[in-house]
């Protein structure tokens, strides 16, 4: 059995995998070219009756056993730019299935990431339960909030208070959009995108063209912008613009954005937002009850190196305190031990110990503290954080670890906007 990248000759193979297992009314056929991907992205599979002598032109396609995607991102962790390996498309074929192929190339996907130098795997899964028995866990939730056009009136004033202008952006227009986003979107987990992002992410987005206008101050700057779809519901004989990402640089960029938005009463009956802008709306409306407000859960993070992981993130300035650590990962055996955390001077260092630990916890809830998605009291409450025994005293010893570890890394702002 053999991991590796997907050869070039194999790619209509990996196409009728992902179809059959994504989109099975429509069978295995391929109806159309192969969709263009962003630069960041490259495929794997792993091959039966194969190993690393192996070459790709000796490769059978008929041999895959499973498939996935890499997206190498960069994204914030803690205020600075992370390498992120994105884990997708994530399929075997039917005649194959539940025999361990899958769990054998997830081993070889983070063994890979980590060999590549990267400390953390982000994915959006497909059933919650399996990918936490791999060790990824939920990283934030989100608001979908949905309401008619005319109720943003309260939020965006009256039209002569109006400024600046709105105007269509095209794709090679993507930079000015992108120092938008980069200056909006600061959120822990929030993607720098490439162009190859802009284009076949935000511009394409899964087999639809989005409409994307940006609106610009009284000086001519683009200070926001907004990519949206207007869905039809036939049954209801009602339209719904859905709001896919609103990026405003400060209060008055977002209001303008809204009232573009609001402008649309007259065609939809509904204005949908994912994302934490729409709960905020439920203090500024007139009538709230206008509003539904659906918490959603969303993605999942992992740790793939310990060590990697904790030295690649900040930790506050003034922090000087140490922790011992035992984490249990049942799939990559370089993070199943005990470890001790150094803070100094703004950074962590981490090293394999042979101090007695005075808390165990699993990589997955390693993996929401370092982030900032959960704090380690919330997970000990919940019981995903456990005191060694044999430590003297040891609830107390757990309860200052557990203040520890909240010192050095406090709950953040949490949110990966990007599907992927």
């Amino acid at each position: 059995m053999e991991y590796r990248p997907l050869p070039e000759a194999h790619e209509d193979a990996y196409r009728r995998i992902l179809e059959y297992a994504f989109s099975p009314e429509d069978g295995p056929e391929l109806d159309d070219d192969p969709p263009e991907r962003p630069d960041i992205f490259s495929s794997r599979a792993v091959y039966a009756g194969a190993d690393e002598e192996t070459s790709d032109a000796d490769l059978d396609s008929d041999d895959i056993r499973a498939v996935c995607g890499w997206y190498d991102f960069s994204m914030l962790v803690r205020g600075s730019s992370r390498r992120v390996g994105g884990l997708a498309a994530v399929a075997s074929p039917p005649e194959t299935r539940r025999r361990g192929h899958i769990g054998r190339m997830l081993d070889a996907f983070l063994a890979e990431l980590r060999e590549e130098g990267v400390p953390f795997s982000a994915l959006w899964p497909f059933d919650y339960a399996f990918y936490a028995r791999f060790g990824w866990a939920t990283t934030n939730t989100y608001d979908r909030t949905t309401l008619p056009p005319g109720e943003l009136s309260s939020v965006v004033g009256d039209a002569d208070d109006a400024s600046g202008r709105f105007r269509r952006v095209d794709v090679d227009e993507y930079e000015a959009l992108d120092a938008v986003h980069r200056e909006a979107a600061t959120e822990t987990l929030a993607l720098r995108r490439t162009e190859g992002w802009w284009r076949h992410r935000v511009f394409e987005s899964w087999g639809t063209n989005p409409y994307v206008y940006g609106w610009e101050n009284d000086d001519g700057d683009l200070r926001g912008y907004l990519v949206y779809t207007v869905e039809n519901d036939a049954a209801e004989e009602e339209k719904t613009m859905h709001l896919r990402e609103l990026a405003g640089v400060d209060a008055e960029a977002r209001r303008n954005l809204l009232r573009f938005c609001r402008d649309h009463d007259s065609q939809v009956e509904h204005v949908r937002f994912d994302g934490p802008l729409g709960a905020d709306l439920l203090y500024r409306l007139s009538d709230p009850r206008a509003a539904t407000v659906e918490r959603r859960s969303g993605p999942m993070v992992r740790v793939v190196d310990v060590r990697a992981a904790v030295e690649s993130v900040p930790v506050p300035d003034d922090a000087s305190d140490s922790v011992a650590l035992a984490v249990t990962d049942d799939r990559c055996a370089w993070n199943d031990g005990a470890f001790e955390i150094h803070a100094a001077e703004g950074r962590a260092t981490c090293e394999t110990t042979d101090f007695a630990p005075t808390l165990r916890l699993g990589v997955g809830a390693l993996s929401q503290i370092l982030v900032g998605a959960r704090s380690a009291r919330a997970l000990r409450d919940d019981g995903r954080i456990d005191a060694v025994e044999g430590v003297g005293d040891a609830d107390a010893a757990a309860a200052e670890a557990v203040a520890t570890l909240d010192a050095l890394y406090p709950t953040e702002n949490v949110y990966l906007r990007e599907f992927f």
